[in-house]
């Protein structure tokens, strides 16, 4: 199926857990961000952007403050629909994600847009983890985070309700993969990444 499906990086929060700009952080001399993007590019993408304000990146800069990863979102949803069929998105925080993961969620929304009728399948993401996640770029998404943006209730601003409310599919990761997902929110969270890229590599 010939979809254009752009990468997305989500890099636009305060990192206030950290302490310091998560992107920023580096493996290897490349800074996370250099990685995820990197990530998406061997992973078929050859259209990426990133959620934040970084010069010399291509970026979508959040409109709203304090929503979290539905801002970015957002975002890019307006930027993109009208030349994407779907976003791909990782967060900048995911530093031990591998290609395979990546590769095996877009062959399984593939097959989930073969099946659906007039292939409108809203998307799919991982049980384990919400991301990375794939989200077909239509009207209902569109119209959703417009609604989510606007609403005054906080309880409504969460991506699992968006995942229900859409019918947004989830998939089982490969129980041995499952070390992959983890965040590197706080410092303590970061030295375990390291600890555990050091094994993996």
């Amino acid at each position: 199926m010939d979809l254009k499906i752009a990468g997305i990086v989500l890099a636009g929060g305060q990192s206030s857990r950290m302490g310091l700009d998560k992107a920023m952080l580096t493996i290897e001399k490349h800074t996370l961000l250099i990685r995820a993007l990197n990530l998406l590019k061997q992973s078929g993408l050859s259209d990426c952007f990133v959620s934040g304000e970084y010069p010399d990146f291509s970026c979508i800069t959040d409109q709203y403050n304090g929503l979290g990863p539905l801002a970015g979102i957002a975002a890019c949803t307006e930027q993109l629909i009208d030349d994407y069929d779907a976003l791909f998105i990782v967060p900048v925080d995911m530093p031990l994600l591998a290609e395979q993961d990546c590769t095996a969620l877009i062959d399984t929304y593939l097959q989930t847009m073969l099946r659906q009728p007039l292939g409108q399948a809203a998307g799919v993401y991982y049980q384990e983890s919400i991301f990375p996640l794939i989200l077909t770029l239509n009207t209902p998404l569109h119209d959703y985070l417009l609604g989510i943006i606007q609403t005054p209730h906080k309880k409504y601003r969460s991506l699992y309700r968006l995942f229900e409310t859409l019918s947004v599919q989830g998939v089982a990761a490969n129980a041995n993969n499952i070390e992959r997902f983890e965040n590197a929110n706080t410092p303590e969270q970061w030295l375990r990444c390291l600890n555990s890229y050091s094994k993996l590599g």
